[in-house]
């Protein structure tokens, strides 16, 4: 493991990140320790797991905005990475030259980045296809094995199939020595085996096992009672 404690210092700074969920726990913790290849973040919307997994990622080497390790990419106009990855330190041993940070929200960015580095014939560019298939392509150029893989909500615009496949893709890049860290918000996604599950609430920032995570307990009483559930909300 390439990574095995995150450690967040005191932060000097204001702004709404201190307000954040995953932020105010972490900052009293002795560190986060790091006990397996894959480590999930998962909560609800506004835990701050995304922000955490940017600033580790920006933290580590890689591009804010997302890309390969120590690759630098062209940036937006507008900065969309917060201020976090000043006061983060991450222990464990040295980094790898592979790597590759994937955020949802910035893909389309840095898709358009690869196009302009890399391909000559437009024909070939990733947005012609969906934005699932531009994922799943661009990791399938990047994520091989022993290297660092940072993943923001990985299964936006997959479907639940292409989930699965992901799943087996991280399980095989981790038997050749890869380590993953995500933040999710799908049942499917947490199923890689032994993996860890870190649930991010108001109350704290704990360890959890697959059955009692909140996404996977939410999504089975619904494909239980679909009707019985959407009556309950509606009502």
């Amino acid at each position: 493991m390439f990574i095995t404690s995150v450690r967040l210092d005191h932060i000097k700074d204001e702004s709404y990140i201190r307000t954040l969920p995953a932020v105010r726990h972490l900052e009293v913790l002795d560190g986060l320790r790091l006990h397996h290849p894959v480590t999930f973040f998962v909560g609800d919307n506004g835990a701050g797991k995304s922000t955490l997994v940017e600033a580790i990622a920006i933290a580590a080497g890689f591009p804010g905005t997302g890309g390969p390790i120590r690759e630098v990419l062209p940036t937006s106009a507008v900065p969309t990475e917060s201020a976090l990855s000043r006061w983060i330190t991450l222990r464990g041993r040295e980094l790898p030259l592979r790597g590759y940070f994937l955020r949802a929200e910035t893909h389309y960015d840095t898709v358009s980045a690869f196009d302009n580095k890399q391909w000559a014939d437009p024909a070939e560019s990733r947005h012609l296809m969906s934005h699932g298939e531009s994922v799943l392509s661009v990791l399938g150029d990047h994520v091989d094995g022993a290297g660092l893989y940072i993943f923001d909500e990985p299964e936006s615009g997959l479907s639940i199939v292409r989930q699965m496949a992901l799943v087996a893709e991280i399980q095989q890049a981790v038997q050749r020595g890869g380590q993953f860290i995500i933040a999710t918000h799908s049942p499917i996604m947490l199923a890689v085996p032994d993996a860890t599950i870190v649930e991010i609430t108001e109350d704290g920032m704990v360890e959890t096992v697959y059955d009692e995570a909140e996404a996977v307990v939410a999504t089975r009483e619904f494909l239980e009672d679909p009707e019985g559930t959407l009556k309950y909300i509606l009502e």
